[in-house]
């Protein structure tokens, strides 16, 4: 009796610190629930929340630059400039008129680096034009481009996408439909690389 009694209490000890570890190792990221339906095929989907005017987006953009470029081949990152607030909706535009005329490798890091850097506030339409034109766009296709019925229809979706994560700050990352972490969850940005690089592995990335 006593040592049946014993083993019995080894083993709820046991897996007391199997659950407890498992507890710990989930709270650097959330399990989305319903998981959500994702655009690749075959493989894993990375998808980053930002917006160009948030600080912490641009501080954690050289660590997710810098995985982005080492990620396996099955691997498929998205960046989601979903606006979240009405101040938003503007670079966002900025983003998907980019992503629309296929000059994002052009516009995308000038144009963090002009807010961050240099303080521009690249509110106004005009501004925006302007600054893409100075990198050998087209003004006019990039203006046409901000109000177009694509960048409305991706800016629809990015929304959509927010809302089925139910994303409430940024930089959020989320991958494969089921999982999301942030900073704050992880423990900061370089933690948030780990927490990722970990859940692709889970979901197969290779």
């Amino acid at each position: 009796m006593i040592k049946s009694a014993v083993r019995t209490a080894r083993w709820v000890v046991a897996l007391a610190l199997v659950l407890s570890a498992q507890a710990h190792a989930q709270g650097n990221y959330d399990v989305v629930s319903p998981p959500q339906p994702t655009e690749v095929a075959d493989g894993v989907e990375v998808l980053e929340f930002f917006w160009y005017g948030c600080p912490h987006c641009y501080a954690f953009h050289p660590y997710v630059d810098g995985w982005a470029a080492r990620k396996p081949a099955n691997v498929k990152f998205k960046m989601v400039a979903a606006p979240l607030n009405p101040a938003w909706t503007i670079h966002s535009r900025a983003y998907y008129a980019a992503e629309v005329l296929e000059v994002l490798d052009k516009f995308h890091e000038p144009f963090f680096d002009a807010i961050h850097k240099q303080g521009k506030r690249m509110r106004k339409e005009d501004e925006i034009v302007s600054f893409a034109q100075g990198l050998g766009i087209d003004g006019a296709a990039f203006r046409d481009a901000m109000n177009s019925f694509a960048t409305e229809t991706r800016m629809r979706r990015a929304l959509q996408l927010a809302d089925a994560y139910r994303i409430s700050g940024v930089p959020t990352m989320a991958v494969n439909g089921k999982y999301t972490t942030s900073a704050s969850r992880a423990g900061g940005y370089p933690q948030m690389i780990q927490v990722i690089e970990q859940l692709v592995a889970r979901e197969g990335g290779s």
